[in-house]
C-alpha cells in the first residue's frame, strides 16, 4: 500500500485485474482448444486396438526345438488366418530326423486387444496339440511365436505372403 499516494494503488490493482482477466481468459480459450484434440487422441488409441481381425492373410512358417518324447523338431509350413479366430494350413515336419509328408493341420487364434500378443492352438496330426504364444511385428506382417506346452521347447517365425483370398 501506498499511504501518500492511494490513486496509485487502486490504478495497479485496477492493472492487476486486468492482467489476470486476461490471463484467464486466455487459459480458458487454450483449454476449450485443446479438448477436441485431446477427444480424437482417445478415438486414435481407440482404433489402435488390435483384434482377431488383423491377423488375416496366408502365412509361411519355419519352427524348430525339441518335444519331450520325441526329441529334435523342424518344420516348415503355411497358414490361412481368416480374421475370426481360426487358422488351417500345411506343414512338413522333421520329428527326430524323420521327415514326414506334407499334411494339413488346424488351429483356433485369439488376439488380445491390449497389447496385440495372441494364444494360438494348433491341432498337427501326428503330433498332437501345440499351443503357442504369439508376438506381431511390422503391422503383422511378421510373427514370432513359441510353445508353452510343458516339455516343449520350440521357437519360430512366420511372414505374411498375401492376404486371404
Amino acid at each position: 500500500m501506498n499511504d501518500c499516494f492511494p490513486a496509485l494503488d487502486s490504478a495497479r490493482d485496477k492493472k492487476g485485474r486486468t492482467v489476470m482477466k486476461r490471463i484467464t481468459m486466455f487459459a480458458s480459450m487454450l483449454i476449450c482448444s485443446m479438448a477436441p484434440q485431446l477427444h480424437a487422441q482417445d478415438q486414435i488409441h481407440a482404433q489402435d486396438q488390435c483384434s482377431n481381425a488383423d491377423l488375416r492373410g496366408v502365412y509361411s512358417f519355419v519352427a524348430s526345438g525339441t518335444m519331450s518324447g520325441v526329441g529334435a523338431f523342424a518344420t516348415a509350413g503355411q497358414g490361412t488366418y481368416d480374421g475370426n479366430g481360426n487358422v488351417a494350413g500345411l506343414i512338413q515336419i522333421s520329428l527326430n530326423g524323420t521327415v514326414t509328408p506334407v499334411i494339413p493341420w488346424t488351429g483356433i487364434y485369439s488376439v488380445n486387444p491390449d497389447n496385440c500378443t495372441m494364444t494360438k492352438t494348433a491341432v498337427i496330426p501326428g503330433v498332437g496339440t501345440v499351443h503357442f504364444f504369439v508376438t506381431a511385428g511390422a503391422r503383422f506382417k511378421e510373427l514370432r511365436f513359441m510353445a508353452t506346452d510343458k516339455g516343449t521347447a520350440i521357437s519360430g517365425t512366420a511372414r505374411k505372403q498375401w492376404d486371404s483370398r
